[in-house]
């Protein structure tokens, strides 16, 4: 496993890197993660991501209901690991640990420029991306689908209510929704360079694709992974193209902002969207 998984470890983060090397000018300002947390956050989950994250659980719905997702849970336990275990356990590996890797070698190892400002916002959008899929999960508590096990009864099999499975059981798949963002993240902020962004979306279904079909099936199923793509790309994208219009001094018709309200004895929060 260890060479595949070098081997998309470097791909990737030559990909994040290649174009900084023909830089011509510095960036216009230089991000921090901490850079508009607040509003970044409230947008993800209730500006336009919000419809992706409603289309999230349609598609959770449809496919548990209609048998998709036991269907695709069989045919991954019956496939044999000699040949899935080297497809799809690097993705899976890629998935647990680049959402770490891949932000901090970008911010930490870089001392300025597009490539440390996109280790800035792969760094808020991953954070972002892995806090909601958390509270889902500890919402949610969805059993994982079972070899031995495997039926429609356990592709339904929710357990709602707050951390009643904990935040490792649960919907959605938290390496396809974290790993999306990460990389819808960076396709976004560097939209002008359509190899980024190819290569950051491929390697988001890559990374979904082994969660459904490495361990013979035994992560996710079929519309976790499917729903955490949809929210964590949806919250990706928010993320980079915010970074992006702020680095350009660009207006962002669509900002979401919370600021301490204090008048007199009252204390308080105000929430203000601008359209």
């Amino acid at each position: 496993m260890r060479s595949p998984f070098l081997a998309a470890a470097t791909a990737l983060l030559l990909l994040v890197s290649a174009a900084a090397a023909q830089e011509t000018a510095p960036a216009r300002k230089n991000l921090s993660p901490l850079d508009d947390l607040g509003s970044h956050m409230l947008w993800s989950a209730f500006g336009w991501p919000l419809a992706f994250h409603v289309a999230g659980g349609a598609a959770t719905y449809g496919l548990s209901m209609n048998g998709n997702d036991l269907t695709v849970a069989r045919f991954a336990a019956r496939q044999d690991q000699a040949l899935f275990g080297p497809l799809f356990l690097p993705g899976m590996a890629a998935g647990t640990f680049f959402p770490v890797l891949v932000p901090g070698w970008l911010w930490f190892f870089h001392d300025e420029g597009e490539t440390k400002n996109a280790g800035a916002v792969a760094i808020q959008a991953t954070a972002i991306a892995f806090l909601y899929n958390n509270i889902l999960k500890a919402a949610t508590g969805r059993a994982h689908p079972d070899e031995e096990k495997n039926s429609r009864a356990l592709s339904r099999d929710f357990k709602w209510g707050f951390g009643r499975r904990g935040v490792f059981y649960g919907w959605p798949s938290g390496h396809s929704m974290t790993n999306s963002a990460l990389a819808l993240s960076i396709a976004s902020y560097r939209r002008d360079d359509p190899a980024i962004v190819a290569g950051c979306s491929l390697y988001a279904g890559y990374v979904a694709t082994s969660m459904v079909l490495g361990a013979k099936g035994h992560a996710h199923w079929f519309s976790d992974a499917v729903a955490g793509t949809l929210m964590g790309a949806s919250i990706g994208w928010s993320v980079g193209g915010a970074f992006r219009r702020a680095e350009r001094g660009e207006a962002d018709s669509s900002r979401v902002s919370l600021h301490p309200l204090l008048l007199g004895d009252a204390q308080g929060a105000l929430l203000a969207a601008r359209f």
